[in-house]
Order: C-alpha cells, then structure tokens, then sequence
C-alpha cells in the first residue's frame, strides 16, 4: 500500500484518544481506498468518546454535527472527523435518524453503516476490523448492504444511489440481493433532495465504467425517481449503446452535454433552441450553478457543430474555449479510436492536436485583443450615432477573425474608412 501516509499523520489523534482510555479507529471509504491503494480524500475516525470527551481532548474543534456526536478536530494544519459509536432509531424522512443512541461497541456502530466495503474499521497499526467481510467483496469486486439491505435503504434512500455510483467509481458488480433491494426501494428517492442525487449522480459519470453505473441506474428504475430524468431512459439506453465503455467521461458537465446531445440526435436535429431551452430546465431543476449551465451549453453547442461539419474554420472557432474544443474532440478521437462506429460515422476524423494548432492561428481570440477600441473610434471618427461605436467594433472583429484586415490599429481605422457602407446606422 502505497498511500497509508495520510493515516501517519492523523495516527497522533488516535493515541491521544487511547491514551485516554478510548477506543478509536480508522474508519469507512478511507480505509476502504487504502486497501484498494486509491487516493485518500478525508480520514475520519470513530471512538467510543464521547463528544464533551473529544472536545475536551481536542480544544481546536468545531462542533460541525453535535446531535449527531460529530466533532471536526484541527490538527496539524488538516481537519478530521471524528465521531463517538452509535445507533440510530426509525427514519421518518429517509435520511436522518429520529434518534441517535452512542454506544461503546463498535460493532454496533459499523452495522449502521451503507455496505461491507465502507464498514472496516482499522487502528494506527493497519490491523483491519471487519465483523461484515467487507475485505472478501473487496476482493470479489462485490457491492454488498451490510445486513438487511431494505433496512439500511429505507434508512437513507440515498444509498441506492450510492450503490451505483460504486459500481461506476471502483467498477464493481452489485450483490444480487443487493439489487434486488435497490429495484423495490426505488420509490424512496422521491424523498431525497436533488442536490444529494446529483453529487452521486456526477461521481457516477465519472467513474472507470461509468456503463456499468449506468446500466444499474437504469436496471434498478431509479431513473424513474430522480427529478426531470423520468421520460429520457430511451436517450441513456441510445448513449450507452452509440459509445464504448473504454473511455472515461472527463468532466459531469460534459457528461450532461453528451447526454443532451443524444436527446438532440434522437429529436430529428429540428430544435436547437429547444434542446438549449432543456438544458436550461434541467440545471434548475437539479439546482445546479450558472458556470455549470454555461458549461453544458457550451460543450452542447462544440458536440453539434462536430456533428454538422465536415470541419472547423477559424470563425467557428473563434470565440470558444481552447480547453473544451480540445476536451470534446478529445473524447471523440478516444471514441473513434476505440472502435466505436457510431463516432465515425457522425463525426469526421477528429485529431486533437490539429484543431489545438487552427485555434492558435486565430489572429484574435475575443474582442478585448482588438487593436482598437471604443475609445479610438470617438477619437478618430466621433460617429453621431454613439450606438454605431458597438457595430463598428462587431465589424472588425468579424473582418479580423476572417483575416480580410491584419489586427492593426492604422489598418483597422483605414479597414472601417472604406467599408463604412457596410455597417448600418454610421
């Protein structure tokens, strides 16, 4: 194992709490990663202190979950989470426990938790606790419930989701009783917010078999209760059948963009301003930021332009981001490369690097690189018509961009002398 160091550095919290007279362990995806020798993102650790024991311990702390015997410990420059055993009671809303109970078990505690691979405990000295086999599925590539699994989904239907998403992220398959929970439980995502849904739905795109993850998305009817996505499974059965699952999705905004694209496809290519209106619906139904919309947008429009054109010219090309043209035409060369006929048949050839060296010989790459501006306009032909002074600009940077004038400051003004009978209202 080659990423334990992150464990090294929270081993002192650990001790401290021993020392105590505590028991205290490693606990959850961290551990889970470790063994898998994955990255590790967050150590949190488990105790049988309780949280006035921890805080008194720990006097850098915040106090981030309380009700729930959560104390987030500063320690060395990281946080760590740090939470006392417990049991939980009913769920009312399938998310939060009606009443939480801390125990000095930690059994009991590991037993709340969502599946075996997630449920291994492990002390400073990486010996493994596991009372649920989670360390046998991890070999096996299994993703099992710990216990009754419509027990732990009627607890948080959140779950299900996440059960997918693993099968994407670690390319795992999912225990059949396990699925079989998932496909009668479905209903309970209803009551999820689509914000946790969509966390989990954007780690599920970007997983190493991102199919896989859809498949059992798709397999299970969870479709069927996540917002807005209900009346698109013909359009995520058309993605999953036109790519090839050797290739990874780079980014969950250009995982939206590709799915829209799909649902463009399958419409007849009629509507663009419908598909971009759907776009529009779908981000605010899934309560996402403006940057993620524009972003799908933007991969949407360089996906159907590919689609439509034999190739790029500079004026296609100009205005757009470098990074997504070469992350869309990237995408398409690993698809076609791959062997997936779909991608030659609607795309033409695509090579990265050759569209990376016709955007660097655009001669501007936006207005602002224009060697003039509004303020020369005024000095030099002070228009009548101050809203002209927005054309004029628009006209040059048309005539740039098509390389009719050389950006110039001198040839610019003499460019817009002997075509002013171009623009209107001057």
């Amino acid at each position: 194992m080659t990423n334990s160091q992150e464990f090294t550095k929270a081993a002192p919290i650990i001790h401290t709490l021993n020392e105590a007279g505590y028991e205290a362990y490693f606990v959850g995806g961290a551990v889970r990663d470790l063994l898998l020798d994955l990255p590790i993102h967050d150590v949190d650790i488990a105790t049988s202190a309780y949280p006035a024991e921890v805080q008194a311990l720990f006097p850098r702390h915040f106090d981030v979950g309380l009700d729930h015997g959560t104390i987030m410990v500063w320690f060395e420059g990281e946080t760590y989470e740090i939470t006392t055993f417990r049991t939980e009671s009913t769920y009312q809303d399938y998310r939060r426990p009606d009443k939480v109970t801390f125990v000095q078990n930690l059994e009991e505690d590991l037993l709340r938790r969502d599946f075996t691979i997630n449920a291994l405990a492990m002390n400073p000295d990486h010996k493994i606790v596991d009372y649920f086999h989670g360390q046998k599925d991890l070999a096996d590539k299994v993703i099992r419930a710990v216990g009754n699994p419509h027990d732990r989904f009627n607890e948080d239907g959140l779950r299900m989701m996440r059960g997918v998403r693993f099968a994407s992220q670690l390319d795992f398959q999912i225990a059949p009783e396990t699925l079989v929970a998932i496909a009668e439980n479905a209903g309970i995502l209803v009551h999820i917010a689509v914000e946790r849904i969509a966390v989990e739905m954007n780690k599920l795109w970007i997983g190493v078999n991102w199919h896989k993850g859809l498949d059992y998305f798709l397999e299970t009817d969870l479709i069927q209760y996540v917002p807005y996505l209900a009346d698109y499974k013909a359009v995520f059965t058309d993605l999953l059948d036109y790519t090839s699952d050797q290739v990874q999705i780079p980014n969950e905004n250009f995982a939206w963009a590709l799915f829209f694209w799909r649902a463009f496809e399958r419409n007849g290519k009629e509507d663009l301003a419908a598909i971009q209106q759907q776009v529009r619906e779908f981000t605010k139904a899934w309560k996402m930021s403006n940057k993620a919309q524009k972003d799908i947008l933007a991969y949407l429009d360089i996906l159907i332009y590919r689609a439509q054109a034999a190739e790029w010219t500079l004026a296609d090309l100009y205005g757009r981001d470098p990074d997504q043209l070469v992350l869309v035409e990237g995408f398409i060369e690993a698809q076609q490369a791959a062997g997936q006929k779909s991608f030659k048949a609607i795309f033409n050839q695509s090579k990265v690097q050759t569209v990376q060296d016709l955007f660097d010989q655009l001669p501007i790459h936006s207005l602002r690189d224009l060697a003039i501006n509004g303020q020369d306009i005024v000095q030099e032909i002070n228009p009548r018509n101050k809203r002209a002074i927005g054309q004029m600009l628009q006209f040059l940077e048309q005539a740039v961009v098509a390389q009719d004038v050389v950006n110039d400051r001198a040839a610019l003004l003499a460019y817009l002398d002997t075509h002013h009978d171009q623009i209107n209202e001057i």
